[in-house]
C-alpha cells in the first residue's frame, strides 16, 4: 500500500512535521485494513459455499442512532448485518450490498415509541391558536392557524401558570374532573401530583428571588418603595406588602412584589421596623423615596426609617412621597357630604336591588321597557369614592328604570325609607359631572407601568383649576369649600411639595422650568404662594415689593438651586463612571510654558473659574438652557425612550432621570396586591403558613411581569406543605449567609 503523507493544516509549520513517522504510518495502515472488507473462500467437502467475515468499520448512517446492529445468519446460512430497533421490537435486514438502510430511514421517524418522533416528524400538526381577549363582532373567538408538535416541559410550564395566575390550591391537579379533562386533550402527558407542583412553584421563587436580589442590591440601582398593611380575616393577621420600583439600564420600567409578610401591628414604629428589616435582607443601598397612604402611623415609619436607614438621599429630606390617589380620595369624600342625602338615597336603592336574585331580575325587565341602554347597576364600596362615581354615573343613565321598578313593585317604596326622585337624579348627574375630573387624574397616577411623577405637578394644577371654576357655581359653593379645605392641607403651600416633584417636571423636555414658573404664576395670583422669606432670603428685597413675574423667577432659581444641589450629588457619585463619555476641553497650552507655581490668587481664581464651566455644571446648564421641545396636541411622547437616545449628551443628568422619574405618586401598586392575597389567603386555605403565601404572591406577579422562563428540567421528589415552608425558610438562611459572606469578603478587601 501506497504510503500516504498527512496534510498540513499551518503553512508556515517546519518541513520536518510533514514528514510522517514509523507509528504514523503504521497507524495508518492498520486503518486501511480495518476498514476494507476481506472474504475468505472456505472449500469444504459437502458445499462450498462462500462466507464472509463481519467487516469492523462502524456504521455512518444517521438511522444508526436508533438501531442496534447484530450478525446472524440468514435463512440461506448467510451471516448478514441485522438491525434491531431500540424502541420497539421491530426488527430489519440491513445488509449494506442486499439491502441498504431505505427501509431503517423510514422506520424511526414513524416508531411511537421513538421519544424524538415528534422532533424527527417533518410534517407538523396544524392547530388553532386563539387570541386571549379578542372577540369578532359574533361573539366568536378570534386566532390565527399554527404549526403545533408534542412538548411536554411546555405544558408543564403552563400548568404552573394556571395554578399560579388563577390563585386554585394545588391539589387542583389530583381533582378527577380535570385529570379527565387533561386526559381527553391529551393522553400522552402524565399529571404531575400537587407536591410537585408545590415543588415548581418553591424553585421559581427562590430562584427568582436570587436573580432578582443581585440585581437590587448594585450599588447602581436606585429603588422606590410602596407599601401598605392589610388584615386578612381568616387568618386573623396582619399583613404588610412591599413593592420596588426601578428602572433598568435598558430604560425600562419595572415593579416587583418584594415582600408580603405578617407584622404584629399598625403601629409605626412596628411598620418602620418591618420596613428596615425587608430593606436589609434585600441589600437594598439606594432607596430613594418610600410612598405611603396619609396615616400618621406611616409618619412615624417614615420618621423611623430616615433615623435608622445607613443611606439616604439628601439626608432623608424628600424621602416621604404621599399617596396623590389617597389624598383625592379624602378631597372628594369631603366633598360628598354636601350632598350626603341625594347620594345615599340613590346608593340605598341600588344595594336593595342587587341584594335579591328577583329584585334583579324585575330591574332587568323594567331596564328593557323604559330606557335602551344596555348597562345595568354597579355596586357600591365604601372605601373607594370612584365606586361612587361609577354607581351613581350608571342609575342616573337607568334612571327612568327606577321609576318603572316603583311603579310594578309596590315593596319598592314600602321597603325603602324613601325612594330615588328626579330632583335626586339631577343633583347627582351635576356632582357626577363634577367629580369626572377627579376620576381622570386617579386613573393617571394610578398606572405603575409608566412614568408619572414628572405629570403630578400639572395634574394637581389642574384640580386647583378645576375648583375655582367650578366654585362660581352657587350649587356647588358649600361643597367646594370642604374640597379646598382639604385640598389646602396637603397641596396650597409649594414649600409642602415634594421638591422631587419639582425636579421631575423640570427633567421633562416638553415642560422644564417654564412650567414650573406658569405654575407659581397661577398659585401666586390664587393668593396660594405664602409671602413669608426664609433665613437665608431675609436680606433680599421681600416679596411683597416684588412683582408677581420677578416673584416666580425667584421661586423657580430657588428650585434649580435645589436641584444643583443634587446634582452634585450625583456627579460626585458617578463622574468616576461617567468621566470617559464626557468631551473633553481642547488645551491651547504649549510645551515652553510655564506654570505659575505659588500664586495662590491665581489658584483661587483658576479654581472658581473651573468650578463653573467644568462640564459637569456645564452639563446640568446646558440641559436647562435647551428650548423646550415642542409637541402637537395629538403627539405621544415617550419620556423613557427621550432620556434613552439623549443620555450619551447628558451622562449624569440621565442618571438623576432614570431615578426621579420612577418615583410611585401612589400606593395603588402595593394596594392591588391584597385583591389576590385575600384569594390566596380565602377560607378554604388559610392554614398556609405564611412564608408559602408570601412565595405565592410575589411569584405570582413575578410570572406576569417576567419574561424569564420557568425551568423544570431538575425538580426533586415530592414534599408536603410543611415540609415546603421549611424549604423555603432554609433557602432564605442559605441566600442570607452567601450575602453574609459576600459581604465579609468585601470588608477584607
Amino acid at each position: 500500500m501506497d504510503q500516504q503523507t498527512p496534510q498540513q493544516n499551518n503553512p508556515y509549520e517546519s518541513i520536518s512535521s510533514s514528514i510522517p513517522t514509523f507509528d504514523s504510518f503504521s497507524s495508518q495502515q492498520n486503518m486501511t485494513i480495518e476498514d476494507e472488507t476481506i472474504d475468505v473462500e472456505t472449500l469444504g467437502n459437502e458445499d462450498k459455499k462462500r462466507k464472509r467475515k463481519a467487516p469492523t468499520r462502524k456504521p455512518k448512517a444517521e438511522c444508526w442512532k436508533y438501531f442496534d446492529q447484530k450478525f446472524e445468519n440468514d435463512e440461506d446460512g448467510v451471516l448478514i448485518k441485522m438491525a434491531y430497533c431500540k424502541w420497539c421490537p421491530a426488527v430489519f435486514k440491513a445488509d449494506s450490498q442486499r439491502h441498504g438502510t431505505r427501509h431503517l430511514n423510514n422506520h424511526y421517524p414513524n416508531c411511537e415509541s421513538n421519544p424524538d418522533v415528534e422532533k424527527l416528524k417533518k410534517q407538523k400538526k396544524l392547530a388553532f391558536k386563539k387570541s386571549i381577549g379578542e372577540k369578532d363582532e359574533g361573539g366568536t373567538s378570534s386566532g390565527t392557524l399554527e404549526t403545533w408538535k408534542y412538548d411536554e416541559k411546555v405544558i408543564k410550564e403552563s400548568l404552573i401558570r394556571l395554578i399560579v395566575l388563577a390563585e386554585l390550591p394545588f391539589k387542583f391537579v389530583e381533582h378527577p374532573a380535570f385529570i379527565k379533562f387533561s386526559s381527553d386533550m391529551q393522553p400522552r402527558f402524565n399529571m404531575p401530583s400537587r407536591f410537585k407542583i408545590v415543588r415548581d412553584v418553591s424553585k421559581f421563587y427562590l430562584e427568582e428571588r436570587k436573580s432578582l436580589f443581585s440585581f437590587l442590591s448594585k450599588d447602581s440601582t436606585t429603588v422606590h418603595l410602596t407599601t401598605d398593611t392589610w388584615t386578612s380575616s381568616c387568618k386573623r393577621m396582619n399583613f404588610m406588602v412591599l413593592t420596588a420600583h426601578f428602572i433598568d439600564d435598558g430604560w425600562v420600567m419595572h415593579k416587583r412584589i418584594i415582600n408580603f409578610r405578617p407584622i404584629h401591628s399598625h403601629r409605626g414604629v412596628d411598620i418602620g421596623r418591618a420596613l428596615l428589616e425587608c430593606i436589609t435582607a434585600w441589600g437594598l443601598k439606594n432607596v430613594m423615596t418610600v410612598t405611603v397612604d396619609n396615616i400618621a402611623s406611616n409618619d412615624k415609619a417614615i420618621e423611623y426609617l430616615v433615623e435608622n436607614l445607613p443611606t439616604k438621599y439628601d439626608n432623608g429630606k424628600h424621602f416621604h412621597i404621599r399617596c396623590m390617589a389617597h389624598i383625592l380620595n379624602l378631597i372628594v369624600k369631603d366633598g360628598l357630604k354636601t350632598y350626603k342625602k341625594e347620594v345615599d338615597t340613590i346608593a340605598l336603592a341600588v344595594k336593595y336591588i342587587k341584594h335579591s336574585s328577583q329584585r334583579v331580575t324585575n330591574f332587568k325587565e323594567s331596564v328593557e321597557n323604559a330606557t335602551d341602554s344596555k348597562k345595568f347597576l354597579v355596586s357600591e364600596c365604601p372605601t373607594r369614592w370612584n365606586s361612587t362615581h361609577d354607581m351613581l354615573k350608571t342609575a342616573i343613565e337607568l334612571k327612568d328604570a327606577f321609576f318603572d321598578y316603583d311603579f310594578n313593585n309596590s315593596c319598592f317604596a314600602r321597603d325603602l325609607e324613601e325612594t330615588p326622585k328626579r330632583a335626586d337624579f339631577e343633583v347627582c348627574r351635576k356632582v357626577v359631572q363634577f367629580l369626572e375630573k377627579f376620576k381622570e387624574t386617579t386613573e393617571l397616577v394610578s398606572n405603575v407601568s409608566s412614568p408619572v411623577a414628572h405629570l403630578w405637578f400639572g395634574e394637581v394644577l389642574d384640580i386647583d383649576k378645576h375648583l375655582r371654576e367650578w366654585q362660581a357655581n352657587a350649587s356647588f359653593k358649600n361643597m367646594i369649600g370642604d374640597m379646598r379645605k382639604k385640598y389646602d392641607k396637603y397641596w396650597g403651600d409649594y414649600k409642602k411639595i415634594n421638591h422631587y416633584m419639582y425636579f421631575a417636571v423640570i427633567l421633562d423636555p416638553t415642560m422644564k422650568s417654564e412650567i414650573v414658573k406658569y405654575g407659581f404664576k397661577h398659585l401666586i395670583e390664587n393668593g396660594c404662594m405664602p409671602m413669608d422669606q426664609d433665613e437665608e432670603d431675609s436680606q433680599e428685597t421681600p416679596f411683597q415689593f416684588l412683582t408677581p413675574d420677578e416673584l416666580c423667577d425667584k421661586f423657580v432659581e430657588k428650585v434649580e438651586k435645589d436641584m444643583g444641589l443634587l446634582f452634585a450629588m450625583y456627579k460626585e457619585k458617578y463622574s468616576t463612571t461617567t468621566s470617559s463619555d464626557l468631551p473633553r476641553p481642547m488645551s491651547s497650552k504649549s510645551g515652553s510654558s510655564k506654570s505659575r507655581r505659588g500664586n495662590a490668587f491665581l489658584n483661587s481664581f483658576k479654581d472658581k473659574l473651573g468650578n463653573k464651566s467644568s462640564g459637569g455644571e456645564d452639563e446640568l446648564r446646558k440641559y436647562l438652557k435647551e428650548p423646550r421641545l415642542e409637541l402637537e396636541d395629538d403627539e405621544d411622547f415617550d419620556i423613557l425612550t427621550w432620556w434613552k437616545l439623549n443620555s450619551p449628551r447628558f451622562p449624569i443628568v440621565s442618571r438623576m432621570a432614570k431615578d426621579i422619574l420612577c418615583i410611585q405618586v401612589s400606593t395603588v401598586a402595593s394596594e392591588s396586591t391584597f385583591s389576590a392575597s385575600g384569594r390566596v389567603l380565602d377560607p378554604y386555605r388559610n392554614s398556609l403558613a405564611p412564608n408559602i403565601v408570601e412565595a405565592l404572591v410575589c411569584t405570582q406577579d413575578w410570572i406576569r411581569t417576567s419574561s424569564r422562563n420557568i425551568t423544570m428540567d431538575t425538580l426533586e421528589g415530592l414534599m408536603k406543605d410543611d415540609e415546603l415552608a421549611k424549604e423555603i425558610q432554609e433557602g432564605l438562611d442559605k441566600q442570607k449567609g452567601e450575602q453574609g459572606q459576600g459581604r465579609e469578603k468585601n470588608v477584607q478587601a
